[in-house]
């Protein structure tokens, strides 16, 4: 493994009414960070980017359901995003739901990506290496003052070969 890019944003927390939300303006960022327009969001909750996928019907995604388990092709999108809940108690209080399996839903989210694509994952750490797929960037968001930063760890999806 080579180096890998490391970026820094400064963006301000949004003042929505819905926890979990992105901070402010990072949406505007994705195509530049993904490399394409055409991609697939995981727990989507309010973003209005992609094909967004979420379990709340309330948020009004383009698909209601489980990303552990969905009914798409594989290879459908250029890209994909992901910002699951961090814990199992924020997926229980903000979500009303069990701790999505990570090994489950990141296996999805590969499948779904077309060989080449980038697939950004929004945590507050650097999250592993995904199968199948390259580590490619680092994104630190830094937010208001006494907020813990949120990463953005990006990878590219390797050619089967």
């Amino acid at each position: 493994m080579g180096k890998i890019k490391t970026s820094i944003l400064y963006l301000p927390r949004p003042a929505a009414k819905y926890s979990g939300c992105y901070p402010l303006h990072f949406e505007r960022h994705l195509p530049e960070i993904l490399q394409c327009t055409d991609y697939v969001h995981f727990f989507a909750g309010m973003s209005t980017s992609g094909f967004r996928i979420d379990c709340n019907k309330k948020v009004k995604p383009d698909m209601v359901g489980n990303v552990e388990s969905v009914t798409l092709p594989s290879n459908s999108f250029d890209g994909g995003m992901a910002d699951p809940p961090y814990t199992a108690e924020f997926a229980r209080k903000l979500y009303n739901t069990d701790y999505p399996v990570w090994g489950l839903w990141t296996k999805e989210l590969v499948r779904l990506v077309k060989p080449e694509g980038r697939i950004g994952i929004m945590h507050n750490y650097i999250v592993p290496r995904l199968p199948g797929c390259q580590m490619e960037e680092i994104i630190v968001i830094l937010l208001r003052i006494k907020q813990y930063p949120k990463i953005v760890t990006v990878q590219r999806k390797e050619v089967a070969g």
